[in-house]
């Protein structure tokens, strides 16, 4: 592996039905939500609360942010 390259050590784990329950967990906790995904057909889509694409955008990089630094927890 190059310098350049930074390694993911942190592991997501799935539930059986994630999207239902991701679904169900976000309606009770969040005020504004940003789901992304593939659809069945393979594309990806993006369903929110949000209006402001600059939010949307801040959102998106603070998720990256928290993913690259290892702010990820298991179910």
């Amino acid at each position: 592996m190059s310098d350049n390259v930074i390694p993911f050590r942190h592991k997501v784990k799935k539930t059986k039905e994630p999207v239902p329950a991701v679904c169900e967990l976000a309606g009770l906790v969040f005020k504004e939500v940003i789901i992304m995904g593939e659809n069945h057909e393979g594309q990806v889509q993006m369903i929110t609360t949000v209006s402001d694409p600059a939010e949307i955008l801040w959102y998106m990089e603070a998720a990256r942010f928290g993913i690259m630094t290892g702010g990820v927890e298991d179910e």
